[in-house]
This record gives C-alpha cells, sequence and structure tokens, in this order.
C-alpha cells in the first residue's frame, strides 16, 4: 500500500467514524449522551393536588434512575391547557417533559372552542403512570342507601337534587354527566375550585352528593360522616371493596378514571423515549407500586404506542360526552 493509498484510507475511515456520531440508527448523537443535564417535568396544574405529588414521585426516582436531577415546574392555568402549551413549545430533546392527563389530553378537547395544540399529535406519549375512580359519595342523611335508591330518586324528583365536584371540566364532573346521561337523571351541578371545597361542603350538608377521587372520601367513610355509592371504574377498587361500580349497580356502560402519564413534545428522539418509558415502568411497577395502590391507584408503564391509542380513544370519548351533556365550552 503506497502513502497515498493509506492517507485516503485513514481519512475514509475518519469520516465514516464522525458519521457514527452524528447518527446512529438515525438517533442523533445527542440522543447518545442523554441526559447529560437537569431535565425538568411541567406540571400544568398548581402544587399540592393528586397531579403535582405524582410527578413528584415519579420525577424522584427518574433522577436516580438517569443519574441527573428531574425537577418539577408547576405551570398552572385553563385547566391544564397552559402548562401543556409550554411544553409544546419546548425542544424535544428530552429535557422538557409533561405529566399529561384527563384534564388537559381528553376532556379539554370538548370544554374549549380553541384548543392551543392537537393532544396526540402535538406530543410524544411516552407512557401512563397511574389510574384510578372517582367514587360517588353521600352525606349521610341522603336518603339513597345506594345507586339504584339515587337513580329512583333522581327520576322520581328530577332537578331537585345537586352534586358537587371539583370544578367544571373535572374528571368527576364529566364522570357523574356520563353517569346521568345512561341513567336518564337530572341532577344539577355545583362546581367547586378544587375537591377539598366541595368535599367540605358535602360533609357540612350544604350539598348532598359528591364526586370525587375514591381516596379523598375515604377517612371520611370510615368514620361515619360519608356513605358511599359506588365508584367509576370498570372493576371494584381494591379502597373500597365492598362498594359496587356503577354497572354492577345496574347503569350499563359508565367507566370513568381518571389518569396521569408523561409526555414530550413531538419529535422526541425513540431512544430518548424508551429510556423514559422503560423507567416510567419500572418507577411505577417497583418502589412506587405500593404507594400508587394504597391510594387507590392502579399502576400503569404501559408502552408508548399503547398510551398514545389511550390518549386518542380518551378525546374522542370525552368530547362526546362533553357535547352530549351541553357542557359549554370556555
Amino acid at each position: 500500500m503506497n502513502h497515498f493509498q493509506a492517507t485516503r484510507r485513514s481519512m475514509l475511515a475518519f469520516g465514516a467514524a464522525a458519521l457514527a456520531g452524528v447518527t446512529t440508527h438515525g438517533a442523533p448523537a445527542a440522543a447518545q449522551a442523554w441526559p447529560s443535564r437537569a431535565i425538568t417535568i411541567v406540571v400544568p396544574f398548581p402544587p399540592g393536588g393528586t397531579s403535582d405529588t405524582m410527578a413528584r414521585l415519579v420525577a424522584q426516582e427518574l433522577g436516580k434512575a438517569l443519574g441527573q436531577p428531574v425537577v418539577v415546574e408547576n405551570r398552572p392555568g385553563a385547566n391544564g391547557n397552559t402548562g401543556s402549551a409550554v411544553v409544546v413549545r419546548a425542544q424535544a430533546d428530552g429535557y422538557t417533559l409533561l405529566l399529561s392527563g384527563i384534564g388537559s389530553h381528553a376532556i379539554n378537547a370538548g370544554l374549549y372552542r380553541s384548543m392551543p395544540y392537537d393532544t396526540v399529535k402535538d406530543f410524544t406519549h411516552i407512557s401512563l403512570i397511574a389510574s384510578g375512580p372517582n367514587g360517588i359519595a353521600v352525606h349521610p342523611d341522603f336518603p339513597a342507601r345506594n345507586l339504584a335508591d339515587l337513580v329512583a330518586l333522581a327520576k322520581r324528583e328530577p332537578g331537585k337534587h345537586s352534586y358537587a365536584s371539583s370544578g367544571t371540566g373535572s374528571s368527576g364532573n364529566l364522570a357523574m354527566e356520563l353517569f346521568k346521561l345512561k341513567a336518564g337523571i337530572a341532577i344539577e351541578h355545583i362546581p367547586y375550585r378544587g375537591g377539598a371545597p366541595a368535599l367540605t361542603d358535602v360533609l357540612g350538608g350544604q350539598v348532598p352528593i359528591l364526586i370525587t377521587n375514591a381516596d379523598a372520601v375515604l377517612p371520611h367513610v370510615k368514620d361515619g360522616r360519608l356513605r358511599m355509592l359506588a365508584v367509576t371504574s370498570a372493576e371494584r377498587s381494591a379502597l373500597f371493596p365492598d362498594t359496587p361500580t356503577i354497572i354492577e349497580s345496574g347503569t350499563p356502560d359508565v367507566v370513568a378514571v381518571s389518569w396521569t402519564g408523561l409526555s414530550a413534545p413531538s419529535g422526541l428522539d425513540s431512544a430518548v423515549a424508551a429510556r423514559l418509558q422503560a423507567e416510567v415502568a419500572k418507577a411505577v411497577q417497583g418502589p412506587l407500586k405500593e404507594k400508587l395502590l394504597a391510594t387507590g391507584l392502579v399502576p400503569g408503564g404501559s408502552t408508548s404506542e399503547d398510551y398514545t391509542k389511550f390518549v386518542a380513544s380518551e378525546t374522542t370519548r370525552w368530547k362526546a360526552v362533553a357535547q352530549a351533556a351541553g357542557i359549554n365550552p370556555e
């Protein structure tokens, strides 16, 4: 081999190595080094709520697994739309993630005339984190002893009774409206600014019926200050094994669970998405599993493909319910 051939071969080898540094199976070199700095999970709701707590639990486990800080940033507003839109505009580099959920990525599509994002196309949906039912509970002085009693009472006295929820467009509000549609009853909705004030007024007897996260009413059911009538999931809740589902209580086709997941801007590198999905699944099926189950939540860990399909189906479903129930868009 002469000097020219040796030099040419060395240059070709260098070029191939450089190209390999740019792409490996289509993945940018930056993806191979990810993560090299702190990651942010945007929570599109205020601190202290269920979504915020969930994000912080997941962030702690991801930080351990990825070897970089994972911080939570609260960007509330417009029932989750504000913070979600912030993530849509961020770079799809794996350093800005979103705690997506039933409000921001399903219900809002039926409530707002104009959405700042497409719930499916504008995101890379990574994995479902957890899901859980709402519970329908009543003040102990309310005459209904079970859900069938409530349906019969509402049919005898249409529009006379009312229920409290954590707000218009909340998962509880939509679940109750779905139940009302399927049961053919009329019960007035009293929206509150959060689950806590709704619970307070039902405990105080100002409103007779409450729908909220099942775990929130557990202590009050145990001490007799509330009576649980039904849960909104397909199967009974581990927190309330003696409480039937809405379907078991005689109203078919009513399954409505709250859910949260992890998402990113669309275009996230597939290798980064796969790593995140694997770590979320390990966290919710490992160290976080008992914590989730203790609050009545079902751990997730689904594939990116399955979570994307789930978000799409939930968006279609709840948009139809909002329209059928006549919930006015903002």
